[in-house]
């Protein structure tokens, strides 16, 4: 797997990753909130219910249903290594984490 793709998936779980909820904890944005629906931008948030990222979503919901009927929950996409290409392709579809887009996401 790409460098990058390690990377956002690592800070998705452990939760130190570029939204504002982490970002404000050290000033470097002034609020904690989403732009969009004005809840805290947490992982949860940008993973499970925030209205920016909606058609995605249903996408990855779509996947996950595909792939064995797994419901849209941080234990599904977070703690189960067969989804990370469907997680590492809805990241790359919000574009909310360019650097870490790669031009392929893996197989497996």
């Amino acid at each position: 797997m790409p460098r990058g793709s390690c990377s956002i998936i690592t800070q998705l779980r452990t939760g130190h990753v570029a939204l504002n909820a982490y970002l404000a904890r050290f000033g470097a944005v002034n609020s904690p909130m989403c732009h969009k629906c004005g809840e805290p931008e947490t992982v949860r948030h940008y993973l499970l219910t925030c209205r920016r990222y909606s058609s995605e979503r249903d996408l990855l919901r779509r996947k996950l249903y595909s792939s064995g009927r797994q419901p849209l929950d941080m234990k599904t996409l977070l703690g189960r290594a067969k989804n990370k290409k469907h997680l590492l392709q809805f990241v790359a579809a919000t574009d909310r984490f360019p650097r870490y887009t790669t031009t392929s996401t893996p197989q497996d």
